[in-house]
């Protein structure tokens, strides 16, 4: 694995005095769908987003040794660490933890793509995605959007930046992307976070995984967790008009002594 395939994007602001917030993106792996949250996030963190390159073909244990290798670099002493991941990158971002343990003082998942194994349909879909051709591809793209946002809830600017993060990968790279979450070890990596404190934020209206469910799930198993359910929310909640991640972890975690800054 090449170490550029794997970075952080460069951070609009370098603030070690603030807690490191390590965003981890989804199946597109850009980074660039987190912009919207950033400006209410910027003055409560020191953010670093990670983005995977689109022909990126390397397994977890490659993904997760340089995500580390990137936030040791970046964490200064006595810097608080939390993660944040959405779908794919809420997966990515337990695996991290399991490596990481006591230097995270928060983990926060976001509709976590850990049930896709158990899903089917979706497990054997996954195996013909890297066979399509690229027009079908394109149009597969377009269909699956329907299944990620409520469009009433989606500005259409950001509707597009949708669109283009998930074009932006190749279709060899979305298939093996998928197999990662098939291969995704839920089981044995949930016993080994019971320490962190975690958020699990769902949508009750994901049409694409029953992430509503799956935070029940893990909440039963992570005793050190909370659970927080957006009614209206679908898979990609926070490109929504009304969902703002810097209000959802206020409400969750401003009474931390280590974000009395908020």
């Amino acid at each position: 694995m090449s170490l550029h395939s794997v970075r952080f994007l460069p951070p609009r602001r370098i603030q070690p005095q603030l807690p490191l917030l390590v965003l981890f993106p989804g199946m597109d792996g850009t980074g660039k769908l987190f912009d919207k949250q950033i400006a209410g996030l910027i003055d409560r963190f020191d953010i670093r987003c990670l983005s995977i390159a689109p022909n990126d073909l390397t397994g977890w244990k490659d993904l997760v040794d340089r995500a580390v290798q990137l936030i040791l670099s970046e964490l200064v002493q006595g810097q608080s660490l939390y993660l944040c991941g959405e779908s794919f990158g809420a997966c990515f971002a337990m695996l991290v933890a399991e490596q990481l343990g006591t230097k995270i003082n928060k983990l926060v998942l976001i509709n976590p793509a850990s049930s896709f194994a158990r899903q089917p349909l979706l497990a054997a879909g996954s195996v013909l995605s890297g066979l399509l051709p690229n027009a079908l591809y394109s149009l597969s793209a377009m269909i699956l959007v329907n299944f990620l946002i409520n469009h009433d809830r989606v500005a259409p600017i950001e509707r597009q930046s949708l669109i283009d993060a998930i074009l932006s990968v190749h279709p060899q790279t979305a298939a093996w992307r998928l197999n990662l979450l098939r291969e995704f070890p839920v089981d044995s990596i949930v016993p080994k976070l019971v320490d962190i404190p975690t958020l699990l934020i769902a949508g009750g209206l994901d049409r694409l995984l029953p992430s509503s469910l799956e935070i029940s799930t893990l909440s039963q198993l992570l005793s050190n967790s909370k659970t927080l359910l957006l009614p209206a929310s679908g898979h990609a909640c926070l490109l929504e008009r009304d969902v703002y991640l810097a209000d959802l972890l206020c409400e969750s975690i401003g009474s931390d002594p280590i974000l009395n800054i908020i």
